[in-house]
Order: C-alpha cells, then sequence, then structure tokens
C-alpha cells in the first residue's frame, strides 16, 4: 500500500489519452478519485490550455505549502511552547493546506466542465513502463533527501550560534553586546532554548539592562512548565536579586512565589527554595512567615521521613541564628544532638557541625562555658571553628556553566 502512495504521489504526469478514446485529466486528490475522465479526445491546443491553468494552480499551491509552514514555524516558536501549541499549529498548518487544494481541485473542476463538459471520478492510471515508474520513484526520493538536507542545513548554524555565544561569555573571551546580538538572531530563527535564555540574561545582566534579563528568566522558567532543573535555583535566586533592583523586595518575593507555585518540587527542591528565600528574607530585613513555613514543611513530611526531618530541621535552626534569635535556635540544635544521637548510624557524620553552630550560638548567649564544651565536642580544631559559625554572604548574581 505503501508503495502505491509512493508512485502515485511520484508520478508527474497530468493528462493521458488511451486507444478506446478515453481521455483522463488528473486533478488535486491524492490517493483515491485522482483522475477526470472524458469519454472524448481533445486537441492538444485545448489539452494544453487546461495543462496551463493547472500548472498556474500548482504554482500557487507550491507556494502555499511552502510558506504555511515556515509562516506557522516562525509564529510557533516566538510562543510559549507546549504539547497542545504543537498539536493545534500541526492542524492549522495541515488545514490550511489541504483547504487549499480542496479550493483548487474545485476550481479545476469547474474549469474542466466548463471547457470539457461533465466528466466520472476514477483512477488516474496512465499506461506508463516499470522503468519509468521507478525513474519517478527515484527522483521523488532524491527530492525528499534534498528537503531533509536543506532542513539539516538551516538547523545546523543553530549549534554554530549556542557554541559562539558560550565563547563569547567565557571569563577569557567577555563580548556581552556580541552574545546579545548573536541571541537575538538564535532566538528570531530557531526554537526556543533554555541555555539561550540563560546565556541571554546574564549578558543582559552584564549591560545593566535588569528589566531584559529579568523577563529572560521569567521566559526560561515559563518555557520548563512544571519541570523543576539543578539550573533553577539558580534562576530563582537571580529572579529575587534582578525583580529587588528594578522594584522592591516585597515585589521581588512575590515573584518568586508566584513562580515556584508553578513547579512540581520533590522535598529536596522545596527545602532548597525555601532556603533561597528565608536567605534573601534576611538579607532584606524581612522576618515574618520563615519560621512558619520552615514548620510547614517539616510537617508536610510523612513520619518515616527522617532524614529529610533532621536536615530541614537543621536549616531552620541555621536560620534562627542568622534571625539572631539565639535561644530558639539553641532549643532547636538541643532536639537536633538528642535526635542525631539515638541515631548515629543516620547523623554521626553530621553532628559535628550541630554541636559547632550550638556552641556559637551559646556564645552569642553570653554561655561561655557551654560554648567552649560544644566545640570540644564537635571535635573539630580551634583554628577551624570559625569556619562552621552560621553567615551568609551579600546577594550577587550568580553565574551558572553555559
Amino acid at each position: 500500500m505503501f508503495k502505491k502512495y509512493i508512485e502515485i504521489l511520484s508520478n508527474p504526469l497530468l493528462y493521458y489519452s488511451d486507444k478506446s478514446g478515453t481521455s483522463v485529466f488528473r486533478n488535486f486528490c491524492l490517493f483515491n478519485n485522482t483522475g477526470c475522465i472524458f469519454n472524448n479526445v481533445f486537441t492538444k491546443q485545448n489539452v494544453g490550455k487546461a495543462l496551463e491553468f493547472r500548472f498556474a494552480l500548482d504554482k500557487r499551491l507550491k507556494w502555499v505549502t511552502f510558506l504555511t509552514p515556515v509562516i506557522l514555524y516562525l509564529i510557533f516558536i516566538h510562543l510559549n511552547c507546549s504539547i497542545y501549541k504543537l498539536l493545534f499549529f500541526e492542524l492549522l498548518g495541515l488545514g490550511i493546506i489541504f483547504g487549499t487544494r480542496i479550493y483548487f481541485s474545485y476550481i479545476y473542476s469547474q474549469y474542466l466542465v466548463k471547457n470539457f463538459g461533465h466528466y466520472e471520478l476514477g483512477e488516474f492510471t496512465p499506461p506508463v513502463p516499470k522503468h519509468k515508474i521507478a525513474e519517478y520513484v527515484s527522483v521523488f526520493k532524491a527530492n525528499i533527501l534534498v528537503i531533509l538536507i536543506i532542513l539539516g542545513l538551516y538547523f545546523l548554524p543553530a549549534l554554530l550560534l549556542q557554541g559562539t555565544i558560550r565563547l563569547t561569555l567565557s571569563p577569557k573571551h567577555l563580548h556581552c553586546k556580541t552574545a546579545l546580538i548573536l541571541s537575538n538572531i538564535y532566538t528570531t530563527f530557531y526554537p526556543k532554548s533554555e541555555h539561550i535564555y540563560d546565556m541571554r540574561a546574564f549578558s543582559k545582566f552584564m549591560e545593566k539592562d535588569y528589566e531584559g534579563a529579568l523577563e529572560d528568566y521569567k521566559a526560561v522558567i515559563e518555557l520548563s512548565g512544571s519541570r523543576f532543573t539543578k539550573k533553577d535555583c539558580t534562576r530563582f535566586a537571580n529572579i529575587l536579586l534582578l525583580q529587588k533592583k528594578i522594584g522592591t523586595t516585597r515585589e521581588a518575593l512575590e515573584l518568586f512565589d508566584t513562580y515556584i507555585e508553578k513547579k512540581k518540587l520533590s522535598v529536596l527542591q522545596k527545602s532548597q527554595m525555601l532556603w533561597i528565600k528565608s536567605i534573601f528574607k534576611i538579607e532584606n530585613h524581612i522576618t515574618d512567615n520563615i519560621i512558619q513555613d520552615y514548620e510547614d514543611l517539616i510537617a508536610s513530611l510523612d513520619e518515616d521521613d527522617v532524614k529529610n526531618q533532621f536536615y530541614i530541621s537543621s536549616d531552620l535552626a541555621y536560620i534562627l541564628y542568622l534571625m539572631q534569635d539565639y535561644p530558639l535556635a539553641v532549643n532547636n540544635y538541643d532536639a537536633l544532638i538528642l535526635f542525631a544521637n539515638e541515631n548515629k548510624d543516620m547523623f554521626s557524620k553530621e553532628l559535628k557541625a550541630v554541636y559547632a553552630e550550638r556552641g556559637w550560638a551559646k556564645r552569642h548567649m553570653g554561655d561561655e562555658a557551654g560554648a567552649n564544651q560544644d566545640f570540644v565536642t564537635s571535635g573539630i580544631a580551634y583554628d577551624e571553628l570559625a569556619k562552621y559559625e552560621p553567615s551568609f554572604e551579600k546577594q550577587k548574581f550568580v553565574v551558572d556553566h553555559f
């Protein structure tokens, strides 16, 4: 069956007449009723005019067939991609092309009726030798191969552009304006790419176009849908920074929450996002709801998920230290140490840091003896203790590997 369809599509003939006095014009149907059959033999002049009319329609149809996917492709790549939009554009393209073919079929039918009278529908089966059919099929396959090569050549520059943009943003060859020009070329002609948006956002940040960088991060998060990747940690941290630069801290937090709600997060990812948000709040002297957010996350865990309960509680104790709520931090460290000692097979390595952090909290409370006892119990060398004091760096733009 497939072979038959290939032979029909590859056949370039549009008219034939046989010895029985029958004339057959090929219409615009693709597989069935492909012939318009007349019980007459027409003059070459009249047949020539009909074929010229057909050639004119074919030329227009070829332009429609070529331009429709090109135009729809260029529109599609500038929209937020989704499987539903892809399906819609595919159906729209097929509808336009086949709708035009049906319309041209009607026009050609009217022309044939007007000039030759009524016809019967049948199969267009010219008496062509097998070697000629094989030749037509060979040419058809060659044309398909040429189209595939052209498509490959079209998308090849996309890889070259990505590589060149990465090169222009390397520490040794930092040319952000060039990267922006190249990335704009890429997004004009090729489908959206998370890597391109990341690189363009960095370029815009370096050029102090903070609003443009923020829009690119919004776009890449929308592009990935509910999927969450490692790079999203960087993106969300930078979103907080950028929105604060062009707006307010509260607006940054609201934007952060809006986009986080669109993601399906694992427990680890939720804790990472809560950590980023909490550090941002502390740096900007907004401590409301931080403790509640951690308590809600801990409450959402399964009772048997002791590891995440311990690690997230450790984050909370650390955050309480940074909030300078040392008494509450010590209370949390007390519970952590008790739990870790009861489960040394799982948390023996973590005990060292937890003792040291509690020691620093006690020191801030004036309990020097208790602090020194914790430092000794931790087993950390005295000159290494400073590394274990809870702290955070002032937020800055995070550059991920491209």
